[in-house]
């Protein structure tokens, strides 16, 4: 009996070894052909750059398909799949499976497969036609499997996306919205009632908050574009409590990029939930104060990091959450240098979660306009503030990861395009944060027309330019243009 465990164990552990493995080439695959894909947009087929790269590509195949027979790359509910195993990235390889699937989702694809045989010379064919093929050619999946066919390349087939899954899919994506703002505004509860709990000196919910962090994480990971548009609406009165959820859900977002385990993001959020929860024993009319703060009210401010500390240890239970929290509340006002507030003696390394949650803390005070910073700043330029400040206030590493999560024109930001066109920024590009999704909302002349969404990555090849450019950003509360009409998720 002993031996027969034994061996299930060690089968187990073999069986766990293979699929490890596979996840490494899988990552890979998609992040050479991410770059082979971006060269052969650049280079011709002949030249050095495009030969040295497609020769990676075809040797990682090649090695795929000697160990597994045959590759099969499937984009399935927002995901990508080899062999039936989902593929998961981290923030060096994020951006190229982005690519990848919006590749598959404008070729109207759903399976890329690669037999035994495959040579180099289709391999190149194949990859030329994704970077040359226009996407927005009408019925663009038939035109690019007559041009496979033409070029004789018979190793290599796709399949289209069946009309049934389609409309499945967009029907999970209107749902996936509703459940993000459900879900968004459920945090929003969740904080209010804690922190009247609180001040009633009542027990707080914690399984309840734990519940509707891991949630939030689990509707992050497949729709985070709705969430951005959450939290990029400022227009609402309960700022303490609002505030809190854009936080957390920005410090989840950032933990997603860095590749965190799911229960280390629930942590996270949890922590970045309850962040200022120490401002629960300040004065509601300090904490709400519209104008700016004396010395003195300044002093009592500067103590709710060290409240909130006393507040979580105030739960019933401490655990694995509530340690955490009360590290991120304690320090997440100081800065990398250790300057900011509370004042610490002895030099000290700022856990991982407090530098993460700082970063988002600012941002969206500074965006905000509210508590301690009375007059906000675009997105652009608090992120311009703030990189001015990195190495010093905030960790450079983890500023970079959280532009590669907002984009350098962050979604709300309100922008000029070189037609003179006037709109806001709706969605951000991963694969190009400079160029992100933009609603046009007012012609050159201001006049406001039929509101259309217009990708900034479209290039015109004839003409060798993109079809639209930024060329400035708008203060929107200068030309009282409500933001939050335009980002409002239905």
């Amino acid at each position: 009996m002993g031996k027969e465990t034994s061996t299930k164990s060690s089968d187990k552990k073999f069986l766990d070894r293979q699929e490890e493995t596979l996840l490494q080439k899988g990552k890979e695959l998609v992040s050479q052909l991410h770059a082979s894909i971006k060269t052969a947009q650049i280079y011709e087929q002949n030249n050095e750059m495009f030969i040295k790269q497609s020769r990676k590509l075809f040797d990682l195949i090649s090695e795929l398909i000697q160990k597994e027979g045959e590759i099969l790359l499937v984009s399935k509910e927002g995901y990508l799949f080899l062999n039936d195993l989902r593929l998961k990235f981290d923030l060096e390889k994020y951006a190229g499976s982005k690519f990848i699937m919006e590749i598959f989702e404008r070729f109207d694809m759903e399976k890329i497969s690669i037999e035994e045989g495959v040579t180099s010379s289709e391999l190149d064919s194949f990859v030329y036609l994704f970077g040359h093929l226009n996407p927005e050619e009408k019925d663009i999946f038939d035109l690019f499997e007559e041009k496979i066919h033409k070029l004789g390349i018979s190793h290599i087939k796709v399949e289209r996306i069946p009309l049934f899954k389609k409309e499945s899919y967009k029907k999970s994506l209107q749902e996936n919205k509703r459940l993000a703002k459900k879900t968004f505004f459920n945090a929003v509860t969740v904080v209010r009632e804690a922190m009247s709990s609180l001040e009633s000196r009542k027990t707080v919910n914690i399984v309840r908050v734990k519940r509707m962090v891991q949630s939030l994480v689990d509707l992050i990971m497949e729709d985070e574009g709705t969430f951005l548009e959450l939290t990029a609406l400022k227009n609402f009165d309960e700022y303490t409590y609002i505030h809190s959820a854009d936080v957390c859900v920005l410090s989840i977002m950032c933990g997603v990029r860095l590749g965190l385990e799911k229960n280390k993001l629930c942590e996270l959020g949890f922590a970045a939930l309850f962040h200022d929860l120490g401002k629960v024993r300040l004065p509601y009319e300090l904490i709400n104060k519209p104008a700016e703060y004396d010395d003195s009210e300044w002093v009592q401010i500067r103590r709710h990091p060290e409240l909130g500390v006393k507040t979580i240890l105030s739960f019933r239970r401490l655990d694995d959450y509530s340690m955490r929290a009360i590290l991120v509340a304690f320090e997440h006002h100081l800065n990398l240098d250790l300057s900011g507030y509370p004042k610490v003696s002895k030099k000290r390394d700022l856990n991982l979660f407090s530098r993460i949650v700082s970063i988002a803390d600012a941002y969206d005070a500074m965006t905000s306009g509210r508590v301690y910073i009375k007059t906000s700043y675009s997105p652009d330029e608090t992120l311009k503030r703030m990189f001015y400040r990195s190495g010093i206030f905030y960790d450079p590493v983890l500023l970079k990861v959280f532009i590669n999560v907002v984009g350098v024109y962050p979604v709300g930001t309100l922008v000029v395009l070189d037609t003179g066109e006037i709109g806001v920024v709706c969605g951000i590009n991963s694969e190009d944060l400079a160029r992100p999704r933009v609603k046009i909302i007012a012609d050159r002349y201001g006049e406001k027309k039929e509101y259309k969404v217009v990708d900034l990555r479209k290039f015109d090849e004839t003409r060798n330019e993109y079809h639209f450019s930024i060329v400035q950003t708008l203060d929107p509360q200068r030309y009282k243009i409500d933001i939050s009409q335009y980002l409002a998720v239905e």
